[in-house]
């Protein structure tokens, strides 16, 4: 019997007919539920077919829950997923993170990278869980594994965070671990990993200062977005004189929204 027989007829039993809509009381901080984790309907094809903007715009939310409802009993895993993530952050309904922990899980039972993300996540923030570092990285793992490249940096920052909570005499910060899996991730291509090699190497943290490694990370990363490598590359260039890409780089940073780099610019016009 195959996983997706045992899954669906107690997913039909989980899930129920309505939801709930999230309210949010007077003065009361949404802190705790939202911005967890991400869908697995992204925007690939365009901001327009995100599900977030789909939540954003959707008129009837019971609608557009309805249709995902319906793909997820129809074993679409990415709806499965969805659910759940909604249902962890309670952005957009009304909060349940038991539910949310079942549903992930079946999702990621059937290999959605996404789901073994947002369980990390779930262990990471405490959502319905105790917060649990050594599971949140095992989950992260299993996502990167499954091709997602944002679990690297996750994991980096996990093995960068001291914890004192319940689990704390089973996770230790160690920075080279976090340093190597920055690495993998900006071998896979993921921005942000390459910003924090280029960066580590530039300033010899956790690993040999290698300049020239660093400079090739860092714009990787600055082409791709990455405000504050653009900043790196800036700064660098301007201390060792290369006015060229110093120049290149600072206006780079600013059309990415640097005010370091805005500052720069002011102060380069006030030069004599």
């Amino acid at each position: 019997m195959s996983a997706a027989s045992n899954i669906y007829p107690l997913l039909e039993r989980l899930l129920p007919e309505r939801i709930t809509p999230a309210s949010v009381r007077p003065g009361q901080a949404p802190r705790l539920y939202a911005g967890v984790g991400m869908p697995s309907q992204r925007a690939v094809l365009g901001e327009s077919f995100s599900l977030i903007n789909r939540l954003e715009e959707a008129s009837d939310l019971q609608l557009l829950y309805g249709e995902l409802r319906s793909q997820a009993l129809e074993g679409n895993v990415a709806a499965l997923n969805d659910l759940g993530w909604i249902w962890l952050n309670g952005k957009y309904w009304c909060a349940d993170p038991l539910l949310a922990g079942h549903l992930l899980r079946m999702a990621a039972l059937q290999g959605s990278a996404p789901a073994w993300f947002n369980l990390g996540q779930q262990y990471y923030f405490g959502k319905g869980v105790e917060v649990a570092y050594a599971t949140a990285a095992e989950y992260y793992q299993q996502a990167f594994e499954r091709g997602l490249e944002q679990a690297a940096a996750a994991l980096g920052d996990l093995y960068e965070e001291e914890i004192c909570d319940s689990d704390s005499q089973e996770w230790k910060v160690d920075l080279h671990q976090a340093y190597r899996w920055f690495l993998r991730g900006a071998q896979r291509g993921e921005a942000r990993c390459r910003f924090e090699v280029g960066y580590r190497q530039l300033h010899g943290q956790s690993v040999t200062t290698d300049h020239r490694s660093a400079v090739y990370w860092l714009e990787l990363a600055a082409v791709a977005g990455v405000m504050q490598a653009a900043e790196e590359l800036a700064v660098h260039f301007s201390v060792s004189g290369n006015a060229l890409r110093y120049l290149f780089w600072r206006d780079q940073a600013i059309a990415l929204g640097s005010s370091l780099a805005l500052t720069m610019k002011l102060d380069d016009q006030l030069q004599p």
